[in-house]
């Protein structure tokens, strides 16, 4: 009966990379479909139904699709912090921020494949399957572009991490997710660079004041990371300071504390039998 109940989990996370994998292999057929004649079709019915050929019609949608993908993404890089610093700890249960955490992820990772997808359709600023695909061939600001291309790429490779966590291991899998903090400085720089809605005032405060958000929380993040590590070392010490002779280890402690000072030669005079 115990051994049943250690095969679930591994069934249910199994059935999970499966279930995401299948839907990456659909959506990636989706895609190549559209550049074939099979697309034509599809391109006419959305035609048909919703008016789709209007010239601007694609573009009001990436750019609602694309900013959606931006915030999602800035809120799982603020998230995946806020773990990392138990900042939600008190508020609600750390299984739950995880896999928060994981699904938000999801969701951008979603939202920005709609925003790439939807310009194939744009008659307004017409980009090909290529130009999607690979960085800094684009016609339309191609550096921008490219670097918003990479910064799919890189967010695309943190999200499968999770899935690969007992794979990859634990400190693989944490070296790896510092690569969000690429992924979502890059999307900034192709929002604010090769979006056109910077020319808004309010999309220009939206990128400052969650470039701001992230840059405070990543302090607090690298703060606490210090903190942790010098408290470790002091444990490490008074490890040692604890196994040597008692008396020794008095006033080294009390020397290392800083409530005694012990010199060097007092301390030879007193431990060291040589004359």
């Amino acid at each position: 009966m115990e051994q049943l109940n250690d095969t679930v989990p591994i069934f249910q996370k199994m059935a999970r990379v499966m279930l995401t994998l299948l839907v990456l292999g659909i959506l990636a057929l989706m895609f190549i479909l559209l550049q074939s004649p099979i697309g034509a079709l599809w391109r006419n019915l959305f035609d048909a139904l919703f008016g789709f050929s209007g010239t601007h019609a694609a573009w009001f949608v990436t750019r609602a699709s694309g900013i959606i993908a931006y915030f999602l993404l800035w809120l799982s890089t603020i998230w995946g912090l806020g773990v990392s610093t138990k900042f939600f700890d008190r508020a609600v249960p750390r299984a739950f921020t995880y896999d928060a955490h994981e699904y938000i992820s999801l969701l951008a990772l979603v939202f920005v494949f709609a925003h790439i997808v939807v310009l194939l359709f744009d008659t307004f600023t017409p980009f090909n399957l290529a130009e999607l695909a690979i960085p800094f061939i684009s016609g339309y600001r191609p550096v921008w572009t490219g670097i918003g291309i990479l910064s799919w790429y890189l967010a695309l490779l943190v999200t499968v991490t999770f899935y690969l966590r007992k794979w990859i291991g634990l400190g693989s899998f944490r070296a790896i997710h510092l690569l969000s903090f690429a992924a979502y400085a890059g999307v900034t720089l192709h929002g604010w660079f090769a979006g056109t809605d910077t020319n808004f005032a309010l999309m220009r405060w939206l990128y400052l004041g969650s470039a701001l958000v992230v840059v405070i929380m990543t302090s607090l993040w690298l703060l606490l990371r210090n903190k942790g590590a010098a408290n470790a070392l002091i444990k490490s010490q008074e490890t040692q300071i604890e196994s040597v002779e008692p008396e020794i280890a008095q006033d080294l402690q009390s020397s290392y504390f800083g409530v005694q000072t012990v010199s060097f030669d007092e301390y030879r005079r007193k431990y060291d039998p040589r004359p």
